[in-house]
């Protein structure tokens, strides 16, 4: 199983407890909508806030994939990604994305700093031996 981590793009600096996405972050939603769009993923989760669901739309709306609000637990999220298919997308946060790799057994040590929307990790979970993940960035 392959599962794609992000954090939610850059949102609005004036938007309240649940901004959306600024412009900026608009174009990184869209450009990971273009590098993912053949990578063959069948399940995208998201938290309950408006800037990871908005971050998922682009690539939601082109592959025809309703997005689903991740569990809260880490380990709650990682038992449903599993169960969710082969490739899955996952945009979360700064304090979810980490323990969520963690959860699903990757390295522990991962962090996302505050200004930081471009980091992607790419976790491949076996069914048996050791996982492997891959940290890129990417620009919008």
């Amino acid at each position: 199983m392959i599962v794609v981590l992000v954090r939610h793009a850059e949102p609005i600096a004036t938007g309240g407890d649940n901004p959306g996405l600024s412009a900026a972050g608009r174009r990184r939603a869209a450009t990971l909508a273009k590098m993912l769009a053949g990578a063959g993923i069948t399940a995208i989760f998201t938290s309950d806030l408006r800037r990871t669901k908005e971050t998922a739309a682009p690539l939601a709306l082109l592959l025809s994939i309703t997005p689903v609000e991740i569990a809260g637990a880490p380990a709650a999220a990682a038992t449903q990604v599993k169960a969710a298919g082969t490739r899955v997308l996952v945009v979360g946060h700064t304090n979810t994305v980490p323990p969520i790799i963690k959860a699903l057994g990757g390295p522990a040590n991962v962090v996302i700093n505050a200004n930081e929307f471009d980091r992607m990790f790419v976790l491949q979970v076996p069914a048996h031996g050791a996982e492997s993940l891959l940290t890129l960035r990417y620009g919008a």
